[in-house]
């Protein structure tokens, strides 16, 4: 069966809360305080940061900042535990035998899983194992560290940016400047050519699985409020275009223009 042929409905954009000046962004929706929030990281020539963005605004605003643990300072790929309320992460260059969690609150390690030394260039996790990626190679693997099957991306291609969706995983295939949409086997399902930003600078893919889409507009306001009914700025008003598989949003690093966007898939 061919892969449904997608496109990106960019509804806004951020700009990077600090300039990288190394190779890696990471970005996960996650809780913090209770309240839900887009955690964002990327290298520096020094100590790095987690900023949390408030979601789904038409401006940029930020909640707070943690640093990024001691001796855990190339992180270059997050996903949330939802039930657990922690940030799982890998690292691309430093403790490569690792996937830590992080407590949103206090930036504190609270989980140390000891795995099969991978560079982590992306992390996913769907509540059951986790996928990691070192561009070439996605691992699936138990919560016990163990590497419980591996399937190889496609030749030339380049998964830099992973995140769980339902039922599936979205992946950026930086290198050919396109998403990718998998399923639990590591097969592609969907693509998504020419997603926004400067071509081939997509590194970190986050799926906002915590805010309620019944509840959400379509386009975004400055402090959240709902619009007149009937505008797209209501969440009565159907999306258009309509949503693939469900209302949703998916956040996008590009360290190559140093913008966050987001938006959704439509066919």
């Amino acid at each position: 069966m061919p892969a449904t042929q997608l496109q990106f409905y960019q509804v806004g954009s951020y700009p990077y809360p600090y300039a990288t000046t190394g190779a890696g962004s990471a970005l996960t929706v996650c809780r913090r305080d209770n309240d839900p929030y887009l955690a964002f990281l990327t290298q520096t020539s020094y100590e790095d940061e987690i900023v949390f963005l408030y979601l789904h605004l038409s401006v940029s605003q930020e909640s707070g900042r943690l640093q990024t643990p001691p001796g855990h300072d190339v992180i270059s790929g997050m996903d949330y535990a939802i039930f657990r309320n922690i940030i799982w992460a890998v690292q691309s260059t430093q403790n490569q035998d690792t996937i830590i969690g992080i407590d949103p609150e206090t930036g504190i390690v609270t989980d140390t899983i000891i795995v099969p030394p991978r560079s982590g260039a992306a992390l996913a996790y769907n509540g059951l194992y986790f996928v990691r990626s070192d561009g070439n190679v996605l691992e699936a693997i138990s919560n016990s560290g163990v590497v419980i099957g591996s399937v190889n991306v496609p030749l030339g291609s380049s998964v830099q940016g992973l995140t769980a969706a339902p039922w599936s995983y979205v992946a950026s295939d930086t290198s050919r400047n396109r998403l990718l949409v998998l399923n639990v086997f590591g097969n592609i399902i969907a693509k998504c050519p020419n997603p926004p930003g400067a071509a081939g600078g997509i590194t970190a893919v986050a799926y906002d699985n915590i805010l309620d889409y019944d509840q959400i507009s379509q386009l975004p306001t400055e402090n959240g409020a709902w619009g007149d009914p009937g505008t797209p700025y209501h969440p009565d008003t159907l999306w258009n275009p309509a949503p693939w598989m469900m209302r949703h949003n998916i956040y996008l690093a590009n360290e190559l223009d140093q913008t966050i966007y987001f938006g959704y898939f439509f066919e």
